[in-house]
């Protein structure tokens, strides 16, 4: 993998971290009323954004090679790999939360927020982990 592939991977990965972050996490719908909330509304979509924004500037650095490629691998894989581990775990609350709504009137759902920030966390981990591999081949 070309070394401007492995940077617009970390900053692609951390622009969909950051945009995920800001629109909807989760909708519910009460029948008379309803409401969403966004990923920056919560802890983990703060700390979903905080993650973005490293793996931005991480590729932006790189852009000056002022990382060794291991460095910024790892550096890269780890940020990308906290941030999937948060929106994990912010899944699993909103699915947790979608249950407890079964049996009433009220229904909820996963916003795209979720799903575009995940696909930013796996990009990127998967620009760092290349470098990570190519690296430990001596490419």
């Amino acid at each position: 993998m070309s070394d401007s592939l492995r940077r617009f991977g970390a900053v692609g990965g951390g622009v969909l971290l950051v945009v995920g972050s800001l629109i909807t996490w989760i909708s519910v719908d009460l029948g008379f009323q309803a409401f969403s909330a966004t990923g920056i509304e919560t802890t983990e979509g703060k700390l979903t954004l905080a993650a973005g924004i490293v793996l931005i500037g991480l590729g932006l650095v790189q852009l000056w090679r002022a990382l060794t490629p291991r460095l910024f691998g790892y550096l890269c894989a780890l940020t990308a790999l906290f941030g999937a581990v948060v929106l994990l775990f912010e899944y699993l609350d909103v699915l947790e939360r979608i249950r407890e709504a079964d049996g009433t009137p009220a229904t909820a759902s996963v916003g795209l927020g979720v799903w575009i920030a995940a696909i930013g966390a796996l990009l990127a981990l998967a620009a760092g982990a290349w470098t990570v591999v190519d690296e430990r081949r001596g490419r």
